[in-house]
């Protein structure tokens, strides 16, 4: 459980769940959200990845980037449990992520746009679940209501790359408690 798997004959990869079952990395985008390249991928056989079940798509890692579909506009920040949230206005994006935030967005295909919940709008810049940010020279993440620091030693552990965290002047992280 944990490792990232492929059969011998398919070049997807799976991730091998705590369930049991296995879960698709549905494009290259999203797997690079989670892991900075495949040297950690185990080839099995065929026959004993057919032995595990298909549980369904691996979705953006949370903080990582955000999200649009071709047929329709809105851009979400993905949360966590595959949560996503419309951010309702170029004034949030800007609040969250400064005058570059259109470089945190990315296209998924319409086809696994249906692997995300919709939850909330943001209508404002106030720190969500799963939420990568800087402070000062700081890196947090919003997490169970809580503002974590990450020090370099748990972004490189973790895989979070400095390109994931928001900088914006307007992130509101004032409901959140020290974790």
């Amino acid at each position: 459980a944990g490792d990232l798997i492929k059969g011998t004959s398919l070049s997807t990869v799976y991730y091998y769940g705590y369930d049991g079952m296995r879960y698709t990395f549905p494009n290259e985008k999203t797997y690079m959200t989670w892991y900075e390249n495949f040297d950690d991928v185990i080839t099995i056989s065929d026959s004993e990845l057919a032995d595990l079940s298909l549980a369904g798509n691996v979705v953006y890692r949370p903080g990582s980037y955000w999200v649009k579909v071709q047929s329709d506009d809105k851009v979400y920040a993905v949360s966590t449990d595959g949560s996503i949230h419309w951010i309702e206005s170029e004034t949030v994006a800007t609040d969250f992520a400064g005058s570059s935030w259109a470089g945190h967005i990315q296209d998924v295909p319409d086809v696994f746009f249906t692997d995300y919940t919709v939850g909330s709008s943001l209508m404002t810049a106030t720190a969500y679940d799963g939420m990568l940010y800087m402070d000062g020279g700081s890196y947090y993440i919003s997490w169970g209501g809580e503002k974590r620091l990450v020090s370099s030693a748990g972004r490189s552990a973790n895989g979070l790359q400095a390109g994931f965290y928001l900088s914006g002047s307007g992130i509101d992280d004032s409901a959140l408690t020290a974790g």
